[in-house]
């Protein structure tokens, strides 16, 4: 099994990087959070400020008002003016003014004010506007006086810069408050965060990839007292763990059971095989018995002499091994052996498998041929697939009501597995084996691989040939195709992959 890469061997380790980005958010929401607070006690020190200015400057206007309108009618405009140009000299932060509101004689000194400042002047009402074309900025009040039938005012002019001096001065403070408690917060966070979460989803993360390399047997330590999502997650994880490795060894135990099934019951089908091949075989058996015993008996009696009983020895001896070579190749069908793949010449593996069987054809007046190609050769299990043509030349051979051919071939074809195999078109090496019977019914086609089916009367077959030949051949990776037709015949087709791919296939 291939191995993912561990979450380090990825560059940086996924519960850092989750505990880095809990800790930024929360110091960002911290720093907003300061950051707005800030925001608005320096606003509102600001307004508070301003409203101080303006509260000053009413102050001072009416004061002012009053001495300048008394003198303005006891000795004249000039006399006015000038008690005012003295106020100045008096006023550090702040600069006097006498401007005219009614645009009458004098209207130049008018100052260029907003409609609605010059609307509740003229309503004999205070007011004040920030004028932002001065460096720095400015606070113009005016405080309304009326001499007679004229309506003038008192400008009161005093710049912003201790207030704007104070803004820089707060913002600034707050700036390094705030960072410095930024820093605090961020390495506290990065500590709480690396304990509280990194760590943990660390653990869990490790647990995944063991679980994922196949280790069933790993689980994530618990810690008593957290009582959190973690907790509770790394708790559900132990325990798909411990049901993982339960189904591991539950299904290891079920398919090890499966497997010894499965080889009993094609070891069974094999024994099957090889009864009813039994009497075929001692058929066989009987003409080079007959030879021996009749030249055992020519040299017992005396009648083989001279150079004649060596030729007896000779015959006696060939069909000895004649005798030894069929039961043997019997007792090598039937013996069981663990599945072995190995490069099989196919054209040999045909012709064992129809000498096995001649007996049996010879019985029933059929004539086995072979039509394989020289050098054709295939990774399988030689038992295995002698099995599988056994079953199929078999059925054939039985399912020929009268005498005829039965053909075994073999050649290199491109096709597309059936659903239940899956995969694209490839190409494949197909044996067919062709008989010249009855054919199978339409109806009956769809079930013939299925276990204990058959159509044969009862103690003529078990209804496991075609299901085992078939589970074998799915084990190489391949499948059993069949075309037939009622009263023509039918053709059994063993598709497998060519050359080693059918070890990789099969695996």
């Amino acid at each position: 099994m291939r191995s993912s890469p561990s979450p380090t061997d990825r560059g940086l380790p996924f519960p850092v990087k989750l505990a880095r980005k809990i800790t930024l958010a929360l110091v960002l929401l911290a720093v907003a959070v300061m950051a707005g607070l800030q925001t608005f006690q320096v606003e509102r020190e600001l307004a508070r400020s301003a409203i101080d200015m303006q509260h000053d400057h009413r102050l001072l206007g009416h004061t002012l008002a009053g001495s300048i309108g008394k003198a303005w009618q006891l000795a004249g405009e000039s006399e006015a003016l000038t008690l005012l140009n003295q106020a100045n000299r008096f006023q550090e932060q702040v600069r006097l003014r006498w401007v005219w509101i009614d645009g009458g004689p004098g209207s130049g000194f008018a100052p260029l004010l907003p409609p609605a400042l010059l609307a509740s002047l003229r309503a004999g009402h205070d007011g004040s506007v920030v004028d932002a074309s001065d460096d720095p900025d400015v606070l113009r009040s005016y405080t309304p006086v009326l001499l007679g039938r004229r309506l003038g005012a008192i400008e009161i002019t005093e710049a912003l810069t201790e207030q704007q001096l104070h803004v820089r001065t707060t913002v600034v403070g707050t700036a390094i408050a705030t960072a410095t408690i930024a820093i605090f917060f961020l390495l506290a966070a990065m500590a709480l965060g690396r304990r509280l979460v990194g760590r943990p989803v660390e653990q869990l993360m490790t647990f995944a990839h063991r679980i994922g390399e196949g280790d069933l047997t790993a689980r994530v330590p618990l810690r008593g007292g957290r009582g959190d999502e973690l907790t509770t997650l790394a708790a559900a994880m132990n325990r798909m763990g411990e049901q993982l490795e339960e189904t591991r060894s539950r299904l290891a135990t079920e398919t090890a059971g499966r497997l010894s099934t499965l080889e009993h019951l094609r070891h069974a089908d094999r024994l099957t095989t090889v009864g009813k091949l039994a009497s075929g075989v001692a058929h066989e058996l009987g003409t080079p018995l007959n030879v021996v015993m009749g030249r055992a008996k020519m040299i017992a009696s005396g009648e083989a002499e001279g150079d004649e009983v060596g030729e007896c020895a000779r015959i006696i001896s060939q069909q000895a091994q004649h005798m030894t070579a069929i039961i043997r190749q019997l007792l090598d069908f039937a013996r069981r052996r663990t599945p072995h793949r190995a490069p099989e010449d196919v054209a040999q593996l045909v012709s064992r498998t129809l000498g096995l069987l001649k007996p049996m054809a010879t019985k029933h007046g059929v004539t086995l041929a072979q039509e394989v190609p020289s050098g054709l050769s295939l990774d399988v299990d030689g038992g295995q697939l002698q099995q599988v043509l056994t079953n199929l030349v078999m059925n054939g051979i039985q399912a020929m009501r009268r005498s005829g051919t039965l053909r075994v071939s073999a050649q290199h074809t491109r096709a597309a597995p059936p659903a239940d195999v899956g995969g694209p078109e490839a190409e494949w090496v197909r044996l067919d084996v062709e008989d010249e019977g009855e054919g199978i019914a339409p109806e009956v086609l769809p079930h013939i691989f299925e276990p204990f089916f058959t159509t044969k009367d009862v103690g003529e077959g078990t209804g496991l040939g075609l299901s085992v030949s078939y589970g074998l051949v799915r084990d190489h990776g391949g499948w059993i195709a069949v075309r037939s037709q009622p009263g023509h015949g039918s053709c059994f087709s063993i598709y497998l992959p060519p050359g080693a791919d059918s070890c990789q296939a099969a695996s």
